[in-house]
Parts: structure tokens; sequence; C-alpha cells
């Protein structure tokens, strides 16, 4: 039931219509609808295209994990995790001073 609702939700958050969506995925706007619906599940390769249609992660969409993680910021994760060591060390060092930072600014400010 989770993935319709998902789906349903993340396309009227872009102001994306059905119609739009199936033409991103090549697919009959009809056939969002029943996904949309939970009357058919799509195939893991079609999952994924929707997933990227829609700029939300797959674990979110097929209910992994209920924090919607944007694909740009799992594509920033990606690129450290091929960087060499040295370079993954000092870039997660500095994210880390951010957040501290950040979540400072929420408590304090």
């Amino acid at each position: 039931m989770l993935f319709g609702k998902r789906v349903l939700e993340a396309r009227k958050g872009l102001k994306m219509s059905q119609e739009e969506l199936a033409k991103k995925l090549g697919i009959h706007a009809p056939l969002i609808g029943r996904y949309e619906r939970d009357e058919v599940k799509p195939s893991i390769e079609v999952a994924s295209n929707i997933a990227n249609a829609l700029n939300i992660s797959l674990d979110y969409l097929v209910g992994t994990t209920d924090l919607e993680l944007e694909k740009s910021i799992l594509d920033k994760i990606i690129a450290i995790q091929t960087l060499n060591k040295e370079d993954k060390k000092q870039i997660l060092t500095t994210i880390d001073a951010l957040l501290r930072d950040a979540k400072a600014r929420q408590t304090y400010g």
C-alpha cells in the first residue's frame, strides 16, 4: 500500500501530472494511476525509473525507509564514497563540522 501512496505524493509534490510522469517513463498514463492505487506493482526496473523521475530514493518509494532521501544528496554521497581515503576523510570532517554548527543553531538560535 505504501508504494502507490508515495508515488502519488511525490508526483503531486512536483506538480507533475500522471501523463507527464508516464511520458518520462515511456509508459501509458493509466498505468501510473494503477500504480498509485496499488492495483499493480511495477518491476524493479520500472520502480527504479519512477524513483529517478520523481527525484527520490527507491528505498523511500518501496518503504525501506520513511525518510525521503533526495537523489541529489545520494549522488553526492556516492561521489564521496568513490574518493581516495584521505579526500573522503577531509570531506567528511568538514561535513561533520557543518552539521554540528547547524544543529547548534537549531538548538540555540
